[in-house]
């Protein structure tokens, strides 16, 4: 081959590259709008989507609606850059009135030890499966452990178990009056999907709690 075509080889490669994986991009996007849009419908939400902006091939969709007197959302988000980007699929549930509470639970790992290694406290609530498998915080220790009732515990142990080798960054989050379960993965996954729907009912089983601590210190 002539030196001379080597650059316009290099060019038509990387425009055949670049073709796949806009392709592929637009295809996953549509897959995930879709299913958005399905779970919206199953959920009582209502589902909202932005085309995509020039240059760009993928839609923002999301979803939200009021669920059990809450505002509910269905989102995606992503945190990092480059190659450490990662994408997440949440349900979240707005606290109807304003809440000192916060808490978090991760699920036990690597990163859990890494953390109690500079400090970080957990609260347990003496049920040995579920504190082996949560790391849990909150700034109201008493209240937060009387709170995670059996059932409520249960909801969260079958959905997690659900997840098997699957259970990459999912947690529990109140942040700023709103609870949110997150999951590393996209909302293009069915199973992503059918545990944002039963999570849907969790962060709502878990603004009441919030909502619960809010009227106690209200009383006072």
């Amino acid at each position: 081959m002539s030196p001379a075509l080597f650059p316009l080889l290099m060019i038509g490669l990387f425009i055949v590259v670049f073709a796949l994986i806009a392709r592929a991009t637009a295809r996953q996007s549509r897959r995930t709008a879709e299913n958005i849009r399905q779970l919206a419908e199953t959920l009582g939400l209502q589902y909202a989507e932005k085309p995509p902006a020039l240059g760009m091939f993928f839609t923002d969709a999301r979803a939200a609606g009021q669920r059990r007197g809450k505002r509910v959302e269905l989102f995606p988000f992503a945190t990092g850059s480059g190659k450490s980007r990662i994408q997440w699929s949440a349900v979240s549930a707005a606290v109807p009135v304003a809440t000192g509470l916060t808490f978090h639970l991760r699920r036990q790992g690597f990163g859990t030890k890494f953390m109690e290694l500079f400090g970080a406290r957990e609260i347990t609530v003496g049920e040995a499966e579920f504190d082996r498998d949560w790391f849990i915080q909150t700034n109201q220790p008493e209240f937060f452990r009387e709170a995670l009732l059996p059932e409520l515990r249960g909801k969260i142990t079958t959905l997690v178990r659900e997840l098997g080798t699957q259970a990459r960054g999912v947690e529990f989050k109140l942040e700023q009056n709103v609870v949110r379960y997150a999951e590393i993965g996209s909302f293009a996954s069915g199973d992503t999907c059918k545990r944002c729907e039963r999570a849907a009912d969790i962060v709502c089983d878990l603004a009441d709690v919030a909502e619960v601590f809010a009227e106690q210190q209200a009383s006072r």
